[in-house]
């Protein structure tokens, strides 16, 4: 398999899936608190957690709308969100409903592979100020991780390239992932309930949205999402 040259960067999307590999709540406090709010009325549960942080889990659609893009689709089936990135080599991402620049941010999701090309890569996005720029910390298939910022479109490996961990699993994970900081920006992988990296950033990107990324060199794939937690750190 070989790895191709970027393609164009859409709005919401990457350059090629695999050329990133080698190579966000200011604590907006008051977006968060009042999105909590919404969910808890909305849900009828209590959702927030103490110890001053500010965390919700929903199935993803408090926070992600469905769409259908040529690169893929989101959906929902009850409490499971799918991303179905459905070109190669252009993976699917797909952005939080905010308009707020958000900083430092946790999140969390049980993320499993459903169908397609077993050649993948999944992950979540942090402080995406526009299509150029943001951070991917993301889990791919065989084991592998990478964690990649995106700087005018051009992505530099903050992990040496792509890396291998016992913890990750072929096709269901509980990922973790954390963004805070400035000068630097840490970046921090958690799989499994196990540290898989963290990276410091001096050259950081201060704010943006959150969201999530799938995609494959090899054809179609779809992924699943469960149990999705945001977290104001």
């Amino acid at each position: 398999m070989s790895e191709g040259d970027p393609g164009p960067i859409e709005a919401g999307g990457g350059g090629s899936f695999w050329t990133s590999f080698p190579a966000i709540l200011t604590a907006s406090a008051v977006f968060i608190g009042a999105l909590v709010s919404a969910v808890v009325a909305l849900r009828g549960d209590d959702s927030s957690a103490g110890g001053g942080t500010t965390t919700t889990t929903a199935a993803g659609s408090e926070y992600f709308l469905p769409v259908t893009r040529p690169s893929g689709r989101v959906y929902f089936e009850g409490e499971t969100m799918f991303v179905k990135a459905s070109l190669p080599a252009r993976p699917m991402l797909v952005l939080a409903e905010n308009d707020e620049q958000l900083e430092d941010v946790g999140m969390s999701a049980r993320a499993e592979w459903v169908s397609g090309a077993k050649d993948y890569g999944v992950g979540f996005v942090c402080r995406y100020a526009d299509a150029g720029n943001y951070y991917l910390l993301s889990v791919l298939s065989d084991g592998r991780y990478h964690i990649v910022r995106y700087r005018k479109g051009k992505p530099v490996s903050l992990t040496g390239g792509i890396q291998t961990s016992g913890a990750i699993e072929d096709d269901a994970n509980d990922i973790s992932v954390r963004c805070v900081g400035n000068e630097p920006v840490i970046l921090a992988l958690e799989v499994n309930n196990r540290d898989v990296a963290r990276v410091r950033d001096e050259n950081g990107i201060e704010a943006g949205n959150v969201g999530i990324r799938v995609g494959t060199s090899e054809s179609v794939v779809t992924h699943s999402f469960r149990d999705f937690e945001l977290r104001a750190l």
